[in-house]
């Protein structure tokens, strides 16, 4: 008879069978190779027992590639590292809005525009080639957290307000205006089903399959600083509030709020775990 299958507790509350292929594909997109994955989810193998938690999962990867010294330890950090970019949501709409600009997008953060009834704080705008999109971006600090239906309707909502009033501006007629909901976790079922029904626009970590927040980013190469494992969280948060966001910022800005040290260290690890992302 074969063995009964490890059991993993989700975030969710959930259980799940362990899958090997998870972990081996997480280590994959942190651009981990062959010997050093096998070597990894070896010894991950041999810390299961049932109703281990992902997180836990999660912790061991994570330790392992620090023991070994890996660059790649930023790259696997990535979805945490976006959580690490609140509390406030600020930071998250200057990260969304590099990933747009590095495909071609002219963007604005924290405009307001007046609608046909209101006006709006928008969290980003994005022109490309005669379209013009309004995006919400909807940031959680907490892992598990979804955004749900009401972000949907309250985006939608406040897009055909603008909508109203952008086509009044000359030109803007023949132009293709559509709202985004943008967000740093999943979205739910009903989020998907009333976007494809209205033609809002939605991206979160995981979706759409091609264009998802997780392959922008890795396409991009721009990741957060905030992957840094040789800053603390207290500097972390010194970045972000002088307006860093990116690997890059901290590669090409002067940084005199940090020891010398400690940012030759952190701009080392940028270098060889981001390039110039």
């Amino acid at each position: 008879m074969s063995s009964q299958p490890i059991m993993v507790l989700k975030r969710s509350g959930q259980y799940e069978p362990f899958s090997e292929g998870k972990v081996r594909s997480s280590l994959e997109r942190a651009g981990a190779e062959r010997e050093l994955t096998d070597e990894i989810v070896g010894q991950v193998r041999d810390k299961l027992y049932d109703g281990i938690s992902t997180k836990e999962i999660y912790g061991h990867v994570f330790a392992l590639l620090r023991e070994l010294r890996s660059p790649l330890v930023s790259k696997y950090n990535l979805k945490r590292a976006i959580m690490q970019l609140g509390p406030s949501g600020f930071p998250f709409e200057r990260f969304v809005a590099g990933i747009l600009e590095a495909r071609g997008y002219r963007v604005a953060v924290g405009q307001t525009l007046q609608g046909k009834c209101v006006d709006h704080e928008i969290d980003v705008i994005a022109h490309k080639d005669k379209k013009h999109f309004m995006i919400e971006a909807k940031f959680h600090n907490l892992p598990g957290t979804r955004s749900d239906i009401r972000d949907a309707l309250y985006t939608y909502a406040r897009f055909l307000d603008v909508e109203k009033a952008w086509v009044q501006i000359s030109g803007h007629r023949q132009h293709l205006h559509q709202a985004w909901l943008v967000t740093n976790t999943k979205v739910t079922s009903k989020v998907k089903e009333y976007a494809k029904c209205v033609g809002l626009g939605v991206i979160s970590w995981d979706y759409p399959p091609q264009g998802s927040l997780r392959s922008l980013i890795e396409e991009s190469g721009l990741l957060p600083v905030t992957c840094l494992t040789s800053l603390g969280q207290a500097e972390k948060r010194k970045l972000l509030e002088a307006g860093m966001v990116f690997c890059r910022d901290l590669l090409e800005r002067n940084v005199d709020f940090l020891s010398p040290d400690l940012v030759e260290t952190a701009r080392h690890e940028a270098w060889t775990a981001c390039g110039k992302g």
